[in-house]
C-alpha cells in the first residue's frame, strides 16, 4: 500500500539537479530523457535553492497557469478549472 512506504522507496535515485546557469534546453532535455516531472535547482555548494517543473515550462510557453492541483498517482486533480 502506497502509504505504507517510505519517499526512498519511490523517488527517482540518483537524484539529477541543476544550477541557475544551466541552459533551460538541457533542463528540458534531462526532464524529457529521464521521465521525471521536474529537477531541483541547487547552487555551488549543493544547497536547494529552487525547483524547476514541467509545470513551471508549460506556463512559461504557454502562458496559462493551471492553477493550485493535485495528484493523485498518475492522475491530476484540478482545485479549480484552468481553462477560467
Amino acid at each position: 500500500m502506497v502509504l505504507q512506504l517510505s519517499v526512498a522507496d519511490v523517488m527517482t535515485q540518483p537524484v539529477l539537479s541543476v544550477t541557475p546557469e544551466t541552459p533551460l534546453q538541457q533542463a528540458v532535455q534531462l526532464i524529457s530523457v529521464h521521465h521525471i516531472s521536474g529537477l531541483p535547482v541547487v547552487d555551488g555548494t549543493g544547497a536547494l535553492i529552487g525547483k524547476l517543473s514541467e509545470q513551471d515550462l508549460m506556463m512559461r510557453e504557454s502562458g496559462v497557469d493551471p492553477g493550485p492541483y493535485v495528484m493523485l498517482l498518475d492522475s491530476v486533480i484540478y482545485l479549480r478549472n484552468p481553462l477560467n
